[in-house]
């Protein structure tokens, strides 16, 4: 059955009439890892939602293990950068990094990425976990495990938004 109205607290279009639904789709469009400097590694991770693109960059180490969290907090900057902007609430939500690893299943790498989600002060935080395997680039698939983890929870942030909020305030442009 396909959604037709806004949800409770819907998002109004920039011409401020017609509100808007969110269509639960966050993409990954593209990803950028670059030497910046001798053993300093930039990464970046960009994502689409509501036709929008939003990047996520952090530059650290090349050696473990803060490498393997990079491509997880350029993920996590660039939800942060979509929540900014299509989150409908009086309180922001944060999604932590916990941890990354890398663990052996059978003779295969995996990437295994840990995050807080916390919607308010009124909420109980959240932990989020997802792994994918590390096949080729490890940066890739920590930045797919870290999407896998987090796209329910986002999915729901911008669904329904803060349902502590007022109308009003949930009716904002």
């Amino acid at each position: 059955m396909a959604k037709t109205d806004a949800p409770p607290g819907g998002r109004r279009s920039p011409q401020g009439k017609v509100p808007v639904p969110y269509d639960g789709t966050i993409r990954l469009v593209g990803h950028r890892v670059r030497e910046v400097q001798p053993g300093v590694v930039q990464v970046e991770a960009r994502i689409t939602c509501e036709g929008r693109t939003f990047s996520g960059a952090v530059a650290g180490p090349v050696a473990p293990p803060d490498r393997l969290s990079l491509p997880a907090i350029a993920t996590l900057r660039a939800l942060d950068a979509c929540l900014q902007i299509f989150y409908v609430g009086i309180s922001e939500p944060t999604l932590a990094l916990d941890n990354v690893i890398e663990v052996s299943v059978g003779d295969f790498p995996v990437a295994v990425v840990m995050i807080t989600a916390t919607e308010n002060s009124d909420t109980a935080p959240r932990d989020l976990v997802a792994a994918c395997p590390l096949v080729g680039m490890s940066d890739l698939a920590i930045i797919l495990a870290t999407l896998e983890a987090t796209s329910r929870i986002v999915s729901h942030w911008l669904t329904w938004g803060d349902r502590t909020s007022s109308a009003e305030e949930q009716d904002r442009p």
